[in-house]
């Protein structure tokens, strides 16, 4: 390692760290989620930005080190954008500058970690030159973060924002009277992504016959609630959502519930559905289908004992287990038909069955006695379909 400008000690050190960079987000992440904020903390979209800012905001504290003040990193757009997306939500300043610091000092210990044999003067001078460029960082993201909150207060479509989001969260009720939305009829939450996210809100509730409420979070982001006086059909719902949806236009939709507790309760099921609709994008996703995967991947620890348990054991099969993981996945979607499943994969009757017999001689289980958990073991691995050999399924937490 050549010593002079410092040049290669920093080129050496980015390279180390880069090559770990999916354990220093992990860290990260987990550091930062201690730092917790009752509102953004609980939606999804906010939570699906942070994790892009930490990445983004990573590869430019790794960026930093190799080039050094002098050649500055430019600002990661993600960090702009999450700025803007966290006033909007209303998660306060001085939680988003406490993460940007809580990051950096992750990092900070991953760097000593990784110093091996670099002189002291130059790790000294590497971390020497953090603190500026996370000051620039933090400064850019006060700046976007005061500009949106400004722009906020000044415009009645955040006011109704605001309105909106202290009827959530349980206050405000003074103000409902003002929404012009009947919440004593039943209501279906629903998060819509996609561009005109907004716009197509207001469209779906005209084309269904319904009374509407609705939010732009952000450009590609819409919570929307149809009205009505009778009970929805889910089912019915559901399925001329999907007819009505334009392409490029995904759906989480909660369950129909009455009064503004539903309301609130309707709102919630999109949350969990758009968690899960986050990582395996359909076109209409519902709460009732997603809640239970989506409360097992906020436990790592129960994540990792489903695959380990129920998953990695087949990997040993051959062709890594695929055919054992197809066959039970047509066997449950035909309710435990044999002959259902044969049909679907194009196999015999006895093929499943010799199957299904594999995997219990794997696991070391009666199937129906474990269906449940190796249903949402599958699920996990729908997320990522490299799962069952890498394990590379990403575990979010909400706080």
């Amino acid at each position: 390692m050549i010593v002079g400008d410092g040049s290669d000690e920093r080129w050496e050190l980015a390279r180390r760290l880069r090559n770990r960079f999916a354990e220093i987000e992990s860290a990260i992440l987990a550091r930062i989620r201690r730092l917790s904020e009752p509102v953004g903390d609980e939606d999804p979209a906010y939570l699906d930005g942070l994790r892009r800012a930490v990445a983004e905001g990573l590869s430019y504290g790794i960026e930093c080190i190799e080039h050094g003040v002098e050649r500055p990193a430019p600002i990661p757009p993600g960090a702009a954008r999450q700025a803007r997306r966290a006033a909007r939500t209303g998660v306060r300043l001085d939680t988003v500058l406490r993460r940007y610091v809580a990051g950096n000092k992750a990092l900070e210990e991953f760097i000593l970690d990784e110093a091996g044999a670099l002189p002291r003067q130059a790790l000294c001078q590497i971390l020497r030159d953090q603190g500026p460029q996370v000051d620039r960082l933090m400064e850019a993201v006060a700046v976007e973060y005061e500009e949106e909150r400004r722009r906020a207060t000044s415009s009645s479509v955040e006011r109704f924002a605001d309105r909106v989001l202290r009827l959530l969260e349980g206050s405000g009720l003074e103000s409902a009277a003002d929404l012009d939305y009947d919440f004593d009829a039943w209501h279906v939450g629903m998060i819509l992504r996609g561009a005109e996210a907004g716009a197509t809100a207001r469209t779906l509730a005209r084309q269904l016959g319904y009374r509407s409420l609705h939010l732009e979070r952000d450009a590609e982001t819409a919570w929307a609630w149809l009205g009505s006086r009778r009970q929805p059909s889910i089912a019915r719902l559901e399925s001329s959502l999907t007819a009505t949806l334009p392409a490029g236009t995904s759906l989480a939709i909660g369950g129909p519930r009455r009064g503004l507790d539903g309301w609130r309760l309707t709102h919630r099921e999109a949350q969990v559905a758009l968690e899960v609709m986050l990582k395996k994008p359909r076109t209409v996703t519902r709460g009732s289908d997603a809640v239970l995967l989506a409360g097992v991947l906020r436990d790592e620890t129960l994540v990792r004992s489903l695959l380990d348990t129920y998953l990695a054991p087949l990997e040993a099969r051959a062709d890594a287990g695929r055919g054992l993981r197809e066959a039970l996945e047509a066997y449950f979607a035909a309710g435990g038909n044999a002959a259902a499943a044969a049909a679907s994969l194009g196999v015999t009757r006895h093929t499943v069955q010799r199957r299904i017999r594999a995997v219990e001689q794997a696991i070391g289980r009666h199937l129906h006695h474990c269906q449940a958990e190796l249903q949402v073991a599958l699920k996990l691995c729908e997320l990522d379909r490299h799962c069952p050999t890498r394990y590379s399924v990403k575990i979010d937490h909400s706080g």
